[in-house]
């Protein structure tokens, strides 16, 4: 059977996260299951979009991965795709428009009944036939499109990247839509000799950082992280309150011969 991997915005202090376990391990005991996290902000599609988007294609192949954000949301039907050999189970809300470019291979709308709680009732099983080799039009209808919604984009010229913050995370650190190759590109169009001012906020810096630990306490770090995404923090602070930066906050760098 396949791994199932878990992520809502449940919070951990309820019985919900138990309560969807449950009603797998219960019709089999020996299923694994893994959590993502379960400290998504509530009803917030695009910090899930960016915490799946991050971490999903670490995990094997065919791993079915439970994804119950917003889950009440009016109007929005149960789902299940198959994307990059991963199979989804979750909300037709647009979230899986966000965690890659490409299209689904195939779509399934799930049947979801009355239920008030969908992702113990309907998710949760669904995911269980999956990992146990059921297909996508063993579990639902097939269809040919899902919601799409659109990111922000970034704006890239020869003399500047103008993007955006797209999510913060658990420590305050705020993570961006720019992306390192993208910053190489220009900087290699732009030849030898070329310098960068990295602004956000009031700040502004002229050079990347490679360690949080680059810099004393206290003191603001800029730095490609492990997703090559362009992150901005505080080394042993919260960047978003001390800066006073959140989501959709602008962040430029700019580049100049001479």
């Amino acid at each position: 059977m396949a791994l199932i991997t878990f992520m809502s915005d449940f919070g951990t202090v309820d019985h919900y996260v138990a309560a969807v376990k449950a009603a797998i391990v219960s019709e089999s005991p020996t299923q694994p299951i893994t959590d993502i996290t379960h400290n998504i902000r509530p009803f917030d599609i695009s910090h899930a979009a960016n915490v799946l988007r991050n971490v999903y294609k670490d995990f094997p192949a065919k791993t079915v991965h439970v994804v119950a954000v917003d889950s009440m949301r009016e109007k929005s039907n149960a789902i299940a795709i198959e994307l990059d050999d991963h199979l989804f189970v979750g909300f037709d809300s647009g979230i899986f428009s966000l965690i890659s470019s490409k299209k689904p291979n195939k779509i399934a709308f799930l049947e979801n009944g009355k239920s008030t709680f969908p992702a113990k009732d309907v998710l949760a099983k669904t995911a269980l036939m999956l990992a146990n080799g059921k297909s996508l039009s063993d579990v639902g209808q097939i269809a040919e499109e899902i919601t799409e919604l659109y990111a922000r984009q970034l704006k890239v010229t020869k003399r500047e990247i103008a993007g955006n913050v797209v999510s913060v995370d658990h420590y305050g650190n705020l993570i961006t839509n720019i992306n390192k190759e993208e910053f190489e590109k220009i900087l290699e169009i732009n030849g030898s000799g070329v310098r960068y001012a990295i602004r956000f906020g009031r700040e502004q810096f002229q050079e990347l950082h490679t360690f949080f630990s680059d810099v004393e306490s206290g003191d603001c770090f800029v730095l490609f992280n492990s997703s090559n995404q362009l992150q901005i923090g505080i080394n042993k602070g919260n960047a978003s309150e001390l800066l006073g930066l959140s989501v959709d906050s602008p962040v430029l760098i700019e580049f100049a011969n001479g």
